[in-house]
């Protein structure tokens, strides 16, 4: 059974420590700087309680590495993960800069990097993988139009946005990523919106909480992703590609498939999930087992550091996009943005 150890002991840590025992993996070692988080996760799944990064990463139980800190914490962590030669899967981002994504790149090297494990777990999700499959096998002609909803149903902790990155970098990403891995194509333009109205501090604190962006592809295909940090009515994932020939849709899983009828509301149906862990579930343990299948072997990873630095290359165009109200050409992921 495969020993990995933990950087972080907080909610994502706690999400894919249930997914490795799910997997038929073993948590060996845990470190947070909070030995209490540290300590409570440790006695939720038998393992030990690490001093430090190194001693978790270099126990002798431990066969791979996985890091789900904070957002400003992955590529420090991620440097010290790779010098042990052991696999890693990291959260996303890769890095809460695009400057500090191309460094890690650049530093690491490409082949080093394709060994890391980015942790875009919504590629796995059965109906978004339908949609992407759909559009590779030509089920719906060529794709003109992919559009990605993505809706919270309630902002983060106020003091989270600071060390976010922001919302393109923290909860877009997710979406250039998906868009990335449908489109199969690079993007050669990026146009976004943004506001806070769902929560003013936000703004006040350099973040927005409503966007969207519209990318243009190379064939002209055009993409559009909706975020909101709120949704009314619980955890808002849809996606739709649209082709010539037809059309594909992930829509929001219900809770049930419980309808109900009256003369005020015909047909009515059961509410969507609530948040992540309840939609996504499923996917964090496809995205582990695949994880350790390529591990064992010694494959490249399927979804690694190189996608997370297009994720972020894209993030960036965004945000550049959103300050300066301008449509960014897109040149490559060297391209250098003003006023960022």
């Amino acid at each position: 059974m495969t020993g990995i150890a933990i950087m972080g002991a907080g909610r994502m840590a706690k999400v894919h420590a249930a997914s490795i025992a799910e997997a038929g993996a073993r948590v060996a070692a845990i470190f947070d700087p909070v030995e209490a988080a540290s300590r409570a996760l440790a006695e939720a799944t038998g393992g030990k309680v690490a001093a430090s990064p190194t001693d978790a990463m270099n126990d002798t139980e431990v066969e791979a590495i996985m890091i789900a800190t904070s957002s400003d914490t992955h590529v420090e962590l991620l440097y010290e993960a790779v010098k042990t030669g052991k696999p890693v899967l990291c959260e996303k981002p890769l890095a809460s800069s695009y400057a500090a994504s191309r460094d890690f790149i650049a530093t690491v090297g490409e082949a080093a990097a394709r060994k890391v494990f980015l942790g875009f777990n919504r590629r796995f999700d059965r109906g978004h993988a339908s949609v992407r499959e759909g559009v590779y096998a030509g089920r719906i002609g060529r794709l003109e139009q992919l559009t990605i909803t993505s809706r919270d149903p309630f902002p983060p902790p106020l003091e989270y946005i600071p060390r976010s990155g922001g919302l393109f970098r923290d909860m877009m990403i997710h979406d250039f990523d998906m868009a990335r891995s449908i489109v199969g194509q690079d993007m050669v333009s990026v146009t976004a919106h943004g506001s806070s109205i769902v929560d003013p501090e936000i703004g006040r604190l350099g973040d927005v909480d409503t966007a969207s962006v519209t990318m243009l592809a190379e064939d002209g295909a055009i993409v559009t992703i909706l975020n909101s940090r709120r949704c009314a009515f619980g955890f808002d994932q849809r996606i739709e590609a649209f082709g010539a020939t037809g059309m594909l849709m992930s829509d929001n899983p219900r809770q049930s498939g419980f309808r109900s009828f009256s003369k005020e509301a015909p047909g009515t149906d059961a509410p969507i999930l609530e948040f992540f862990m309840e939609r996504y579930g499923p996917s964090y343990t496809a995205e582990i087992r695949l994880f350790l299948d390529c591990a064992r072997i010694g494959l490249d990873m399927p979804v690694n550091a190189l996608d997370g630095l297009m994720a972020a290359y894209l993030a960036e165009a965004a945000t550049a996009s959103l300050k300066t109200g301008k449509t960014i050409h897109l040149t490559g992921p060297d391209q250098e943005f003003e006023n960022v």
